[in-house]
């Protein structure tokens, strides 16, 4: 069974990165009424940078409390629930067997996994341990952004159960360690045919193009 921990939403605030200053909605608060949560996301959280987040297929971030108990052992303390710019803690789900395509089926609301996260400089700003996001890259435990299927609310202490995706499963974490090191091309082409997220499609869209026409290009004498 999966139970939702907490309901965290952001809003606009302004965070240095490196030298600049970035509008950002990664500091998020719990809520501990219902939040609606439409094809969008949360009612109320931001997006500010909807070049790389956001959108109806990473409309909500979901983050593990088991993943959260990791960082603590890591550590040596306890982090804050939403502190990753989560817009919701679970808990009774081991992030590392999902796939995508996968449903969490709360009372109000249906979420299908769609992209893994991908660490970035305003993840590694806005928390404070030197090195987090190289750290966060290497422990693999990115939490999942969903699209919407059903809209509706969500509340702490919701319970729901888990759906297995229907069509030839590859897991999230199978997509989040492509972003770095880039699948022969009959495996990218696998990727492609599983419900992505428009921004890794694009990208896995664009290497296979690359790669599909340097294939077809006449080889030097």
């Amino acid at each position: 069974m999966i139970t939702v921990v907490s309901v965290h939403v952001g809003v606009r605030q302004t965070l240095s990165v490196g030298r600049r200053s970035v509008p950002t909605g990664i500091f998020k608060t719990r809520v501990d009424d219902q939040v609606v949560i439409s094809r969008l996301g949360l009612a109320g959280d931001a997006v500010c940078d909807d070049r790389h987040h956001g959108g109806v297929d990473q409309a909500v971030y979901v983050y593990t409390e088991e993943d959260y108990a990791f960082w603590a052992r890591q550590y040596r303390r306890p982090f804050d629930a939403g502190g990753f710019g989560e817009n919701v803690v679970i808990r009774g789900l081991d992030a590392a067997e999902l796939a995508i395509g996968d449903r969490l089926r709360l009372p109000n609301v249906t979420l299908e996994v769609s992209a893994p996260r991908i660490p970035c400089g305003v993840l590694a700003a806005a928390v404070p341990e030197p090195g987090f996001a190289k750290a966060f890259q290497k422990a693999a435990r990115p939490g999942f952004y969903c699209r919407v299927i059903r809209t509706g609310t969500v509340a702490a202490g919701d319970e729901g159960s888990f759906e297995a995706y229907s069509g030839p499963a590859k897991t999230l974490l199978t997509v989040y360690h492509a972003n770095y090191q880039t699948p022969p091309l009959d495996g990218l082409k696998a990727l492609l045919a599983l419900p992505i997220d428009q921004r890794t499609r694009k990208k896995f869209e664009k290497e296979v193009a690359k790669r599909e026409k340097l294939a077809l290009s006449p080889h030097p004498q």
